[in-house]
């Protein structure tokens, strides 16, 4: 009898995902359907039909789902109202929500950095663009670079915004970098804050206000926050990232010199790099970082 009944069994569980299944709907269908069917007790799923072998998508009442879920079957009902839901074999609606019991996260959703939660869905955590506090990843460290260190992520963060324009970058007709100050400025990635010290301790300003001060003076959402102008290098990782990181327009200040009389700037429409008169301030823009 034992012998009996264990095939009876093993069958009832093979086709009970078959049993539960009510109406086949075409693959295309969109997501809309779902809230115009306005049936609690119905969802709508990806199902795979072992007979004629194929995805489809059908209706099932809800009680139906665990077993299923179990067989590896997809629900399309986007359970958390984002508008998306997640990857199917049936091509069905806006997918690639990879936890669709959460709203804030989807494809769409901006991506909060070293928080542990892939917010946008991407498969990762860590990406430029995504936030960092009240900053912005603007690059992350690669070997080879001088903050590298391996295993650990590390790199630039900017001000998400450009700040006040018209500002100087001092020093006029003083180069701290000749002789026979000899004080140092660099060019090289990751020397923003000691440039930005360097200049703002060297330095006597008139009655505009430097670009180095703004960068270290930078109030957000009623707080004042501790930034450096970037190097040179700095700048052209930021150039480089510019359309993942968002809100660049114009030609923005680095922190590295030239000369007596100039220091570089970078052009974020073509990204060139020249060097720029310390005391010009017209249209050039500023844009602060830190270290992570």
């Amino acid at each position: 009898m034992r012998k009996f009944l264990l095939p009876v069994l093993a069958v009832l569980l093979l086709t009970a995902c078959q049993k539960e299944t009510v109406t086949e709907q075409p693959q295309d269908e969109t997501g809309a359907s779902i809230a115009a069917r306005g049936s609690a007790s119905k969802i709508d799923i990806c199902h795979y039909d072992a007979k004629k072998k194929a995805w489809m998508v059908i209706n099932i009442n809800v009680a139906a789902w665990a077993d299923h879920k179990a067989h590896g079957d997809v629900r399309l009902d986007d359970e958390d109202g984002d508008g998306y839901v997640p990857n199917n074999n049936c091509g069905y609606g806006q997918m690639g929500d990879c936890n669709d019991n959460n709203a804030a996260i989807n494809p769409s959703a901006r991506e909060i950095c070293g928080n542990g939660i892939d917010e946008n869905c991407n498969g990762t955590d860590w990406e430029v663009g995504g936030d960092l506090g009240v900053s912005r990843v603007a690059y992350i460290f690669q070997p080879g670079d001088p903050r590298y260190v391996a295993g650990e992520i590390h790199g630039i963060a900017c001000v998400p915004f450009d700040q006040p324009t018209s500002s100087t970058w001092g020093c006029m007709g003083f180069c701290l970098s000749c002789a026979p100050y000899y004080i140092p400025i660099s060019t090289a990635l990751g020397t923003a804050f000691d440039n930005s010290t360097n200049i703002q301790s060297s330095c006597f300003y008139g009655g505009i206000i430097p670009a180095v001060y703004l960068c270290r003076n930078v109030v957000i959402n009623n707080t004042l926050y501790y930034f450096a102008l970037p190097s040179k290098d700095d700048l052209n990782k930021m150039y480089l990232n510019r359309k993942a990181i968002g809100g660049f327009s114009g030609v923005y200040w680095s922190s590295s010199e030239v000369d007596a009389n100039h220091a570089w700037v970078q052009s974020f429409e073509d990204g060139t790099q020249y060097p720029a008169t310390k005391s010009s301030a017209a249209a050039l823009s500023i844009r602060g970082i830190y270290y992570f």
